[in-house]
């Protein structure tokens, strides 16, 4: 008995020894009150201590040291500091790092830091759309996983998905949307005031235009290439598919003198998507690019306009409440594509890439799962697409 207690008493002993000795030291506070700070980087402490790499040097005993030796601490990020602080605090890597916020974002960054050399071991980021009680739970063993090198727990990244999107809902619900506003055949439509912008949230699903008169539908896909006035198509002819992503409309319909769309609103012409796309971060020389891609619009605008679940990938934000989902398309050819990919929005401008005739073609803005960019191009306006209006 007494030989078992021995050796698990070595054990230990090594065990203690093989881990690292840490310090963590308060998180600058950028947009958090410092209290918030502070209890974020005692909740790392924490969870660096669970990754069993770490020995990490009690709260208490950092302040006495710190207090001991007159140290000051207030504006101690840089590495050098850091460095000083640990050498005083006698352990081998030390942590620091910046808890920020802006908007609706927080933004932890963390390195750990030899002692001895003043070289960063390892760093660490992440990004959270949410509740500072969720960024709690889920960022501070993500940055700790990180800074262990370690795999961050499956539990930790389906959580942080499912808090971030309900958070972010939520808050949009509460501070984005502004009201709703119907259509002729009853449909009631969420709206959201972007800038100076008041927009639908959600997919046109009209089937009649403003007069009372019926958009033309059910065309197969032979058909529906050879049209040359309004129509509209459910995607894959399934109405199942038109409560969450509305309805695919030709661009005979979007420009029909009857109007598709509620009173008081209408189809956004190419400036107004410009004005969108501005107001989004994008850079107002790229908005007439004729570079190699003009196409292509920002780096990451397009998923600030993405609802963040319904996407492969799920790399939207929905920062804005604009919950583009990716509802696909009905080509010129009459083929269903896209759904889960894509999305694609008519604007009500006639014209296209250099070399295409205006008189047949008109821009569109699509968002991919692949990209996080905008894509502004002009096609066929036989071509199906979901149709979002703006506010007179």
């Amino acid at each position: 008995m007494i030989v078992r207690l021995v050796i698990l008493t070595l054990i230990q002993v090594c065990f203690l020894f093989s881990q690292t000795q840490i310090a963590v030291v308060n998180f600058v506070a950028l947009g958090v009150s410092d209290d918030d700070s502070k209890a974020l980087t005692n909740r790392l402490m924490i969870e660096m201590h669970r990754t069993n790499q770490f020995t990490v040097l009690e709260r208490e005993m950092l302040d006495k040291i710190i207090e001991e030796q007159k140290f000051q601490l207030s504006g101690c990020n840089s590495d050098v500091c850091l460095v000083e602080l640990g050498q005083i605090a006698n352990v081998q890597q030390i942590v620091g790092g910046s808890i920020s916020k802006v908007g609706y974002i927080y933004t932890i960054t963390a390195r750990l830091i030899s002692v001895q050399s003043g070289e960063v071991v390892e760093s660490a980021s992440f990004d959270f759309a949410g509740d500072i009680g969720e960024l709690m739970r889920f960022g501070m063993t993500n940055i700790a996983s990180q800074l262990a090198s370690i795999p961050i727990p499956e539990e930790v990244i389906r959580g942080e998905t499912a808090n971030t999107a309900n958070s972010i809902q939520k808050k949009i619900g509460s501070q984005n949307f502004i009201g709703t506003v119907s259509d002729i055949d009853g449909n009631v439509y969420k709206t959201v005031k972007i800038g100076n912008q008041i927009w639908m949230a959600e997919n046109l699903k009209v089937t009649h235009y403003q007069n009372g008169d019926k958009i033309a539908t059910g065309f197969s896909h032979s058909d529906w290439k050879e049209l040359t006035k309004g129509a509209y198509s459910n995607y894959n002819d399934d109405i199942k598919n038109v409560n969450t992503y509305g309805r695919l409309y030709n661009w005979y319909a979007v420009s029909d003198l009857r109007n598709i769309v509620p009173k008081g609103w209408h189809v956004p012409n190419d400036e107004e998507w410009q004005e969108l796309e501005l107001y989004l971060g994008i850079d107002s020389d790229l908005l007439v690019s004729r570079s190699t891609r003009p196409s292509e619009r920002g780096t990451n605008e397009g998923e600030k306009l993405k609802e963040g679940m319904a996407w492969v990938g799920r790399n939207g934000t929905n920062l804005l409440g604009f919950t583009a989902l990716p509802a696909g398309e009905r080509s010129f050819l009459g083929k269903y594509e896209d759904i889960g990919l894509r999305t694609y929005f008519w604007t009500s401008t006639e014209g296209g890439e250099i070399g295409y005739s205006s008189r047949d073609h008109a821009y569109y803005r699509s968002l991919s799962s692949r990209w996080k960019t905008i894509t502004r191009r002009g096609t066929v306006q036989s071509s199906g697409f979901s149709v979002r209006c703006i506010k007179d």
